[in-house]
């Protein structure tokens, strides 16, 4: 099968991951890949078969770009367009209309962002969420109804789990994201007012902050500004981007995350903490993972972050460490079937042979 995907974005990101990926499971598969982006570092993940081609998808720029990809779909007889975020699925459905041939979407973020337009919601062959808790949303706005189907963003899987040493006297925590408005505001919020703490009470801590984007060097000098206090900035380690993240969870004893940063955690068996900047949930557990699953791990009973709950949750996980490993052990096993990147790829083509 020949597949064009889509995407704005291809720097470090829930989405821009999940595309990389993809591209590389349907080439190894034996399907024909092309994948349009703006330039980023996700490009270097790309295994070799695929063919990637860089462009700066703008609206200002759209009759040039619409152009393009008609002319790329007809000389490489495409058979499928799968779209991410905002513009390209709207670009997406125009060349589709073109050409005739299918376009599928898959909704990362808002719904009503990424599919806003009328033209877009009404001319898509079918609508992929990847969390319950957008269906209800999307099926008010997609006609009919039965163009969307739930499959969640999958995962590699590791090919080792280890046993992480217990330090009664610290711990490794890791904040792995894109380094946007929002992490950051959140990442400041945690630096200044909760890492202090831990460091008075746990002083072997160490928190590490993994990730690139436009925002990554205001945070470092804003922490050199107010954090003065050498032990302080010493146990904070920014590791910026990875090309396999994978790595980084066989070091962290808790991982701090929603979406695809704790499925990853998860099937890595680490514990996992859901906190977003306006949500601050509580440890993954068997008892509360489908609440938290339902809207992509981000746990909608939360409240926004604030020091004393945040340490509370913290201290409660370091008095409690066998109990949240074990937890993480019997959550590896459950969702590594769940969100296993080979079987969510074998869905997606079985979608894309459906609109085919």
């Amino acid at each position: 099968m020949k597949v064009l995907l889509l995407v704005k974005r291809f720097g470090y990101g829930g989405a821009e991951n999940h595309v990389s990926e993809l591209a590389n499971a349907l080439a190894d598969a034996g399907h024909s890949v092309w994948l349009i982006s703006s330039p980023g570092l996700q490009q270097y993940r790309l295994h070799s078969g695929i063919r990637h081609i860089t462009t700066d998808f703008s609206d200002w720029k759209i009759i040039f770009q619409l152009i393009r990809i008609i002319r790329l779909i007809r000389s490489e007889h495409i058979e499928v367009i799968h779209a991410h975020q905002r513009f390209p699925i709207f670009i997406g459905t125009l060349a589709s209309m073109w050409t005739k041939i299918p376009v599928v979407a898959t909704v990362h973020g808002s719904a009503f962002t990424d599919l806003r337009s009328e033209l877009v919601r009404r001319n898509l062959s079918r609508v992929i969420a990847i969390r319950e808790s957008c269906l209800s949303c999307m099926q008010n706005i997609v006609k009919p109804p039965e163009k969307i189907i739930l499959i969640p963003n999958g995962v590699k899987l590791p090919t080792t789990c280890v046993d992480r040493f217990v330090d009664p006297q610290g711990f490794s925590l890791y904040y792995i994201s894109r380094m946007d408005r929002h992490h950051i505001g959140l990442l400041k919020f945690f630096l200044t007012e909760v890492w202090p703490q831990v460091m008075d009470k746990y002083p072997r801590s160490q928190f590490h902050i993994v990730g690139e984007g436009s925002c990554l060097n205001a945070l470092i000098d804003f922490l050199k500004m107010k954090c003065n206090h050498k032990k302080i900035l010493a146990s904070v380690y920014f590791e910026g981007y990875a090309v396999d993240v994978g790595e980084h969870y066989l070091d962290a004893d808790l991982v701090m995350g929603v979406g695809r940063v704790a499925i990853e955690s998860l099937v890595y068996g680490v514990p996992l903490l859901s906190v977003k900047h306006n949500h601050l949930g509580s440890v993954v557990t068997r008892d509360n993972l489908k609440r938290i699953q339902f809207s992509n791990f981000v746990d909608l009973n939360g409240s926004a972050p604030n020091r004393e709950h945040f340490m509370g949750i913290l201290e409660d996980f370091l008095a409690h460490r066998s109990f949240y490993e074990n937890e993480a052990k019997s959550l590896q096993q459950l969702l590594s079937k769940e969100y296993n990147l080979d079987v969510i790829a074998k869905r997606i083509v079985e979608v894309y042979r459906e609109v085919i």
